[in-house]
């Protein structure tokens, strides 16, 4: 996890240094194929885990623990869904990883409302989060079974 943290908030952003707004979310994706993947009791801690290193690992505007509500309630609402139908589909998994996407970058949108800055607009939905939405959902094909992979190795469900 904290070689995902650090491929998404040092290694991605230098590699597309004009382009840092369409960083794809790939801690994000390890959560929500740890939430679809192991059983809620072990990946609603990992979740929040990670987003806590994602806050303290990241130069940002938000608050520290941000990610790691943001990241726990994700986890909680596809534990809420329902798990069944989606651990051993790779193709499956896309939508909830398009919705988790949508959800947490409308739920970063609304923190920074909050915080003061005037990002709510239809031209960073339109040109910033539905490109990212996209880029996760696709990322999302490759992400998924290395992490499948992982988990039966490290912590099978039960």
């Amino acid at each position: 996890m904290f070689f995902t943290t650090l491929l998404q908030t040092q290694f991605l952003p230098a590699f597309l240094p004009g382009v840092n707004q369409f960083v794809p979310d790939v801690v994000l994706l390890v959560v929500v194929c740890w939430a679809l993947l192991l059983d809620w009791r072990l990946s609603l801690p990992l979740g929040f885990i990670a987003g806590l290193l994602l806050d303290l690992l990241s130069a940002s505007i938000y608050p520290v623990g941000l990610n790691a509500l943001l990241f726990t309630l994700i986890v909680m609402a596809i534990g809420f869904v329902g798990q069944e139908s989606f651990q051993n589909g790779i193709v499956r998994s896309v939508p909830v990883a398009l919705g988790a996407a949508l959800g947490y970058r409308l739920a970063r949108l609304l923190a920074e409302q909050l915080l003061g800055y005037n990002n709510v607009q239809a031209a960073t939905i339109v040109q910033v989060i539905l490109p990212v939405i996209i880029i996760d959902g696709a990322l999302m094909l490759l992400v998924f079974g290395p992490v499948r992979l992982i988990s039966r190795l490290r912590a099978p469900r039960e």
